[in-house]
């Protein structure tokens, strides 16, 4: 989206006056995009918006409005409540809104004795592959882990799951040195590597659009889409060399 001189001064102004830049964004109606990368090309800084505080009449409205609709989401929504904070006060409260299955389980159990396929018995009533797979062994899953027919109970373990990484990162302190050839070692042709996030930092940075990065580098649309999504920060926008996901990625 193409924006005139007088709308990204009008953004600057508006900023100075201490507004964050989603806030500012939204008053004017400006993309948040255009506006986090005016703010990295400027080269200014804004600061950390300090947390709500809720008074007792604020959360005496939300479990209110709560019992009516059993919707934490929507509830935080129509309030304008931080809704991490609206599912903390819910859970502290002994209160959870998780979906209940039991009745998605009884019609796929239903359908399966009918001789209806798993595949197709988990597409009628909406399930994935694995919740199938477990509800057709009997497996019941619980809070980080999962309980068998015979009551043998399995829980998920953080050892267990780093024991199948590929040379894991034991530890990681700032300012350590780091091993080049290891960061910038191509895990997958899936995964890009550090040298396409690099590029994809310089060509954002040029304001280049996500159409224009992805012929640039031959990938698709929905790649160079989701990778800025999941590394990018909101006091200093895309990181090329950090994600927040996985324990097997290149970082920095």
């Amino acid at each position: 989206m193409q924006y005139k001189a007088k709308e990204r001064d009008e953004f600057f102004r508006r900023l100075d006056r201490g507004g964050t830049i989603r806030a500012v964004a939204a008053e004017l109606g400006l993309s948040v995009e255009s506006c986090y990368r005016w703010r990295n090309e400027a080269g200014v800084s804004t600061p950390r918006a300090k947390s709500r505080v809720y008074t007792a009449e604020d959360k005496a409205e939300f479990f209110r409005l709560l019992a009516s609709t059993g919707n934490v989401s929507k509830v935080a929504k129509e309030l304008g409540f931080v809704r991490v904070t609206c599912y903390k006060w819910a859970h502290q409260a002994g209160i959870f809104t998780g979906k209940d299955t039991r009745a998605q389980r009884a019609r796929f159990e239903r359908l399966r004795a009918d001789g209806v396929s798993r595949a197709d018995a988990a597409r009628r009533v909406g399930v994935d592959k694995r919740s199938a797979q477990d509800w057709d062994k009997g497996i019941k899953q619980i809070t980080g882990g999962r309980v068998h027919p015979d009551g043998r109970v399995v829980r998920y373990r953080q050892a267990a799951i780093l024991a199948n990484v590929k040379s894991p990162r034991d530890a990681y302190t700032r300012g350590a040195p780091v091993d080049l050839a290891r960061l910038e070692t191509v895990i997958d042709s899936r995964y890009l590597s550090l040298i396409e996030r690099e590029r994809i930092h310089d060509l954002r940075s040029r304001g280049d659009s996500i159409r224009s990065i992805r012929r640039a580098l031959g990938r698709s649309a929905s790649t160079i889409s989701r990778e800025i999504a999941r590394n990018t920060a909101t006091t200093v926008g895309y990181l090329p060399c950090q994600t927040t996901r996985g324990f097997n990625k290149h970082s920095c």
